[in-house]
């Protein structure tokens, strides 16, 4: 896909300083998991117990939007296309995708 999935939508109310670390996450039709890591450009969340397997990548393209008083990131899709995503496997650990696509240009990182 193109590189709009790999950045917030606007009005999405994506806060740049701070850290979606710990904040709940709501696919379209229920609760997905919790944030483990915010890498800028995705999300690593531990979807246990309710997608089978652990954490998974979430581009932050998926984001309609974020409620920072609840702390809770509400994603536009069900829980069916986040069990298809990359495998965490697929990230190095500083933040980025690796193998091809990596260093995509216009991708804004955040310290962390």
């Amino acid at each position: 896909m193109t590189t709009e999935l790999w950045e917030y939508r606007p009005g999405s109310h994506h806060a740049a300083d701070l850290t979606l670390v710990g904040y709940e996450v709501e696919a379209t039709d229920g609760p997905l998991g919790r944030v483990d890591q915010d890498a800028g450009d995705h999300l690593l969340v531990d979807t246990r117990p309710w997608v089978p397997g652990a954490p998974v990548l979430v581009p932050v393209g998926l984001v309609s939007r974020i409620d920072h008083l609840e702390l809770v990131v509400h994603l536009d899709c069900p829980r069916a296309r986040v069990r298809s995503a990359p495998p965490p496997a697929a990230v190095d650990r500083a933040g980025g995708a690796a193998g091809p696509g990596a260093g995509r240009a216009g991708r804004a990182g955040r310290a962390g």
